[in-house]
């Protein structure tokens, strides 16, 4: 259903107003007509009902007429569409109605179609202006967005300088944005990446429907190397734009954290082949999920073979039921200490004590078994 269009028509002429509203508003349900005999009248109106849509008006009326009226209305309303409908016709009222703003210049004339081509030109003025402004408001929705991202926003030409970066740019790189203008974004990032940072960028301008997406290092404005990730797209052919977008985001903490997780998960790994005794971290079911490499030495299984064994594969059969029913007293909380005998992969057996215990998370929710197991001959040593 379309939009209501709402016309404020202005005449000294009663009957024509009458007549003006009946032909108007059988023309479309999408258009309500109302009426004013005097400028004064229409001002009073328009003060009391922001929401009309266009004004048409007539040329000569008394106290003030269609022209004046025009200039009053463009001192409050600037892009409000005005159609000046007029019995005075002439080059030069329309020249002046023009030239003073109006959005179309209509000379009455007998007959219903002039009605007809003025319930068209009220259309296409209210459309013209609609949609002139959601173009205005989803640019500055856009812009809001830009400016108060935490993401950094760069539009870069075809060599890769900085053509616009958005406010970001402070707190991301340590740059005013306009410092950036006319620098090649290239010459920042870290000599290590350069290659991969080209490589994508060159992708993207071969093949417009490329949107890679690349981490790197670029230097910050006080020396440092920050860990960005950068997802780019070709505009080159939208003329708003003409050139290629990059989101970027800085990663730094996030890098340093999963850094530091791999040294420390590093160290753990090898402290527990460090061990002179098998050390493993069983699932809830019994099924590996961590161990060390001596438990790899002792069992003749590689790391791939014991992530997919089965208990009683490593076990030798007798001693099965045994195990099992040391992950059930586990699991209600025991730590338990047992003798059992290790099946290697080439069928020898040997008899380890083993204590278990059960492994909880920061909610003291169970999440797996862990044990160590030292050879009997080794706890004679």
């Amino acid at each position: 259903m379309p939009r209501t269009i709402r016309v404020l028509h202005v005449d000294d002429d009663d009957a024509l107003l009458d007549l003006t509203k009946t032909m108007l508003e059988r023309e479309g349900e999408d258009i309500t007509v109302e009426s004013a005999c005097s400028a004064s009248g229409a001002m009073t109106c328009l003060r009391e009902n922001g929401r009309i849509d266009c004004i048409v008006s007539d040329y000569e009326m008394p106290e003030m007429d269609g022209l004046d009226l025009l200039e009053t209305v463009r001192g409050s309303r600037p892009d409000l569409p005005f159609v000046l409908f007029t019995g005075r016709g002439s080059e030069e009222i329309a020249s002046r109605a023009l030239s003073a703003g109006a959005t179309e210049y209509l000379q009455k004339g007998a007959g219903t179609d002039q009605y007809t081509v003025l319930a068209n030109r009220i259309r296409n003025a209210v459309a013209k202006r609609r949609a002139e402004r959601e173009r205005t408001h989803t640019q500055n929705r856009y812009q809001a967005l830009i400016e108060h991202s935490s993401d950094l926003i760069t539009i870069l030409d075809e060599n890769g300088v900085f053509e616009y970066t958005s406010p970001a740019t402070r707190s991301v790189l340590g740059y005013e944005p306009e410092e950036l203008i006319g620098e090649h974004s290239f010459e920042m990032v870290h000599p290590d990446d350069r290659s991969t940072v080209t490589d994508a960028f060159e992708r993207m301008k071969a093949d417009s429907s490329t949107t890679p997406s690349v981490s790197y290092r670029l230097q910050h404005a006080d020396g440092e190397w920050r860990h960005l990730e950068s997802n780019g797209t070709n505009r080159l052919e939208d003329p708003a734009i003409e050139g290629f977008v990059v989101n970027t985001r800085d990663v730094t903490e996030r890098v340093e954290a999963e850094q530091l997780l791999s040294e420390e998960q590093e160290l753990f790994d090898a402290a527990l082949d460090a061990l002179p005794h098998v050390f493993y971290v069983s699932n809830l079911d019994g099924s590996g999920w961590r161990w060390n490499r001596k438990l790899e030495e002792a069992s003749g299984y590689s790391t791939a073979e014991l992530r997919d064994i089965e208990i009683d594969e490593i076990f030798a059969d007798e001693d099965v039921g045994k195990v099992e029913s040391v992950i059930d007293r586990v699991l209600d909380g025991e730590t338990v200490t047992y003798e059992a005998r290790m099946e290697t992969k080439s069928g020898e057996l040997e008899l380890r004590r083993i204590s278990a215990s059960l492994l909880t998370d920061e909610d003291g929710e169970p999440i797996g078994i862990c044990g160590i197991g030292v050879g009997i001959d080794e706890d004679d040593e």
